[in-house]
């Protein structure tokens, strides 16, 4: 397995495919809703297996020179409690002490926050509801 920044064509497109079977199709949303107006103040990670097949992704975005974000957190199904949600976040997190920033917020969906309590985040209130269904916790993590 391997971390890598998606920067060919190919490579994005596995990115965002991943982000779309595991965050959007599922509520049957659009593909383009798997992209928002942050994605270019982003550090993107995707994590292919050792024939290179997309298994997980996460992004960093850039909030301001003290605070990043964790967003668009995906394992594919089949690879999910095995442990690379936790490598993403941990290299995201690696990234951003790299950017001296001094804590990293995220929105949990409800089902997610036990994994981000287990990685030293801190719930800090609701959020928001998406697609009028998933609630999302505000959660914090001080680097």
């Amino acid at each position: 397995m391997k971390i890598i920044a998606p920067s060919t064509p190919e490579e994005r497109k596995m990115y965002y495919d991943l982000r779309y079977e595991i965050l959007r199709k599922p509520w049957n949303q659009p593909y383009d809703s798997t992209k928002d107006e942050f994605e270019e103040n982003s550090l993107h990670v995707l994590m292919l297996d050792d024939n290179n097949n997309p298994i997980a992704a996460g992004r960093l975005q850039f909030n301001s020179d003290e605070e990043g974000q964790v967003r668009s957190m995906a394992v594919a199904q089949e690879m999910q409690g095995k442990g690379l949600g936790t490598k993403i976040l941990l290299h995201l997190e690696s990234e951003a002490r790299k950017k001296k920033f001094k804590h990293i917020i995220l929105d949990a969906r409800e089902g997610a926050v036990d994994f981000y309590k287990k990685n030293g985040y801190k719930p800090e209130g609701d959020s928001y509801t998406l697609f009028g269904i998933i609630l999302h916790v505000r959660m914090k993590k001080v680097l």
